[in-house]
């Protein structure tokens, strides 16, 4: 399944990877992960950021982590870093006029698969 993450940091996630957040997101206990949605999202709907990422990841590695609320239009997903990363690098899928170029970023991510961290 194609998931997307909105973000301000793709120049270093496609450089280090993903990385966990913390946070209590509107409930009573801590969560961690990366938030993901299972299609764009802008900040109407909470994800923001200049940058929108996307992997696949199989549907079946997604069921456990999705977050059900009634009625939403879409689904959303707090996944462990560490298993995105296994799905990515993530492809660029959109950036503002205030953003890097998705050529610029395209060329850190060369650089990071040359030192074997893609």
């Amino acid at each position: 399944m194609k998931v997307y993450h909105r973000t301000y940091h793709a120049k270093e996630i496609l450089v280090e990877g993903f990385r966990d957040a913390t946070g209590y997101y509107l409930t009573t206990n801590l969560y961690t992960g990366v938030w993901f949605s299972n299609r764009p999202l802008d900040i109407n709907e909470g994800a923001d950021g200049d940058t929108l990422l996307t992997i696949d990841i199989p549907e079946s590695a997604l069921t456990y982590y999705e977050w059900v609320e009634e009625g939403k239009p879409y689904r959303e997903f707090l996944i462990p870093a560490s298993l995105a990363n296994q799905y990515g690098p993530p492809t660029i899928v959109e950036c503002d006029e205030d953003g890097e170029s998705s050529d610029d970023i395209g060329r850190m991510r060369s650089r990071s698969d040359r030192r074997g961290r893609g």
